[in-house]
């Protein structure tokens, strides 16, 4: 398991996807230290034993709730 910054995936976001992929490495994303996202390679067939569509709506939903980081600020 590998990590990095915010800062570093977002100038970055293309190298730490294809490291995901290529390597089946899951990446975590750290803001402040702490652990804040995770970046995991899937595939098709993954996705095919998801609702995905409903999972994604859901999770989007309680994500964004009371939501007031600045960091959404400039993304």
């Amino acid at each position: 398991m590998r990590f990095a910054s915010v800062a570093d995936v977002k100038n970055q976001l293309s190298v730490y996807l294809a490291r995901a992929r290529k390597k089946k490495e899951p990446i975590v994303v750290t803001h402040h230290g702490r652990p804040y996202a995770l970046i995991q390679p899937i595939s098709e067939r993954d996705l095919e034993g998801l609702e995905w569509q409903q999972l994604a709506a859901d999770r989007l939903r309680r994500a964004w709730e009371g939501e007031d980081d600045a960091l959404y600020d400039y993304l």
